[in-house]
């Protein structure tokens, strides 16, 4: 059973390495954490099929090493924390580091590549559309206006869209498998480390300055889904009743935060802003803590 979720994760990873990370974590992270003799074979099998399909031109490099880093090492690495039992903030700083490292020497060595391909899809949209819509009309030209945008768009802000979308379901995973073990304390509790309310102020002062703006953007949208999962404690201790038995919801409210961008900048708000005005009162919690402890 185990290895069967395994080949659907990779299927899925094949397509979104995020969405493949999302799917693997609620539905393989108990097994592994619980009886870790199989993890280590479990992610040795799937970087051997990730070779195999890179050897057998099934897919490229740049796919093999999202599916292998991206997704497998960052598995591997939340579940063998989750199983140390390390703090929450320890975690998600690990994977963000991770991934950072990744997509840094990802864009360092394959950017050309990677912008190749995402213009060449951008060119099979435009022959499509263009067989559908009247040349040099409103619509044509409003299309190729929106292609042109998100070439720009792409090439700019790809690393901290990916690695974003994938601190957002390494997260999200994070949080199904926590309901499924029923440890939710530690997102209830989960504060963003203060040094990464420092360095979102430093980014935006630095993004004043237009030779730098794309690279603090970048930085800005990576570290986006640490305040998601604030928020999402909030959300938790506010409205999380709503969730707690109606599975259909949980999924309907994940999936919303999966496909929905205005969600997700929403529910960081509330988590930006939780760090200033403590929605949660775990400031009088901790001191009323303190105070039985002495």
């Amino acid at each position: 059973m185990l290895y069967w979720i395994g080949f659907i994760g990779l299927l899925i990873g094949l397509i979104s390495p995020a969405v493949g990370v999302l799917f693997l974590i609620p539905a393989s992270g108990k097994i592994l954490i619980e009886q870790p003799q199989h993890t280590y074979r479990f992610f040795i099998g799937w970087i051997l099929i990730c070779v195999l399909l890179k050897l057998i031109n099934f897919i490229d490099i740049v796919q093999a090493l999202n599916l292998i880093i991206g997704a497998g090492l960052s598995c591997l690495i939340l579940f063998l924390l989750m199983k140390k039992e390390y703090q929450l903030n320890q975690i998600f700083m690990s994977l963000l580091t991770i991934n950072t490292f990744f997509i840094i020497i990802r864009q360092f060595l394959f950017s050309e590549k990677i912008f190749s391909q995402y213009n060449k899809a951008a060119d099979e949209a435009v022959s499509t559309m263009s067989n559908r819509l009247v040349y040099n009309s409103e619509q044509y030209l409003f299309f190729m206006e929106l292609i042109e945008m998100s070439k720009t768009f792409y090439m700019r802000y790809s690393p901290g869209i990916w690695i974003s979308s994938m601190m957002l379901c390494l997260m999200l995973g994070y949080y199904l498998l926590s309901r499924k073990r029923s440890e939710l304390s530690s997102i209830r509790l989960y504060q963003t480390h203060i040094y990464v309310i420092y360095s979102l102020i430093i980014a935006l002062m630095i993004s004043i300055f237009p030779a730098y703006r794309v690279y603090s953007i970048n930085y800005l949208i990576a570290i986006l889904p640490l305040f998601l999962i604030q928020g999402l404690g909030v959300m938790i201790v506010k409205i999380g009743k709503w969730f707690t038995h109606s599975k259909i919801l949980l999924i309907v409210a994940v999936l919303s935060i999966v496909i929905n961008p205005y969600l997700v900048l929403f529910i960081s708000v509330i988590g930006l802003f939780d760090g200033w005005f403590d929605f949660r009162n775990l400031s009088k919690s901790e001191d009323l803590h303190e105070s039985h402890s002495n």
